[in-house]
């Protein structure tokens, strides 16, 4: 179970003031859409953790036990940076209507941002994929959840100093790492 636990714990630090969640909030508040963005939210989360829990499966054996903490620290230092560096898109003036780009923007930001990287490190560092994976899309889903629902109201969140913070954390939590394995 640590395994599920420490991936929910860290996809959700690491969506919390990231660009999908801010993406969700500005499209449900845009067009008004609760129940199709609802379906969006956990498709992607479920198919992008997946995803990544997947390709963890094909690339753990080729990765040497005294390894795997590495493999975290350093996938939890990109995702601090990429927290930190990337800031959430501009508000679009005409946004997408179309579920199927949604989804698809969605799948790609969980496969190739912070919380990808984290369900994939944590998989190859456990050897726990199944946990990995459903701790990953729980956490992704709880964040994309939350700020559907809020919409408006995740937008007035202080979003820069929660960035910065989150940033920091995961950042610390890789120099941690990397230093005691």
């Amino acid at each position: 179970m640590p395994a599920f636990f420490l991936t929910f714990i860290a996809v959700v630090a690491a969506m919390v003031a990231g660009r999908d969640a801010m993406r969700v909030a500005r499209l449900r508040s845009t067009l008004g859409w609760t129940g199709p963005l609802l379906v969006t939210a956990v498709l992607a989360a479920l198919a992008g953790a997946a995803l990544a829990a997947w390709i963890a499966s094909g690339l753990a054996h080729l990765i040497p036990a005294s390894f795997k903490p590495v493999v975290v620290a350093v996938a939890l230092l990109l995702a601090g940076l990429e927290v930190l560096l990337r800031t959430p898109p501009a508000k679009p003036r005409e946004p997408t209507r179309s579920m199927g780009a949604i989804t698809l923007v969605l799948l790609l930001g969980m496969v190739t941002d912070a919380s990808g990287f984290i369900i994939l490190s944590l998989a190859i560092a456990t050897g726990e994929m199944l946990l990995a994976a459903a701790g990953g899309a729980m956490g992704a889903l709880v964040v994309l959840v939350g700020a559907i629902v809020a919409a408006e109201d995740w937008q007035a969140l202080p979003l820069d100093l929660l960035r910065r913070i989150v940033g920091a954390g995961l950042i610390l939590a890789a120099v941690v790492i990397a230093f005691l394995f």
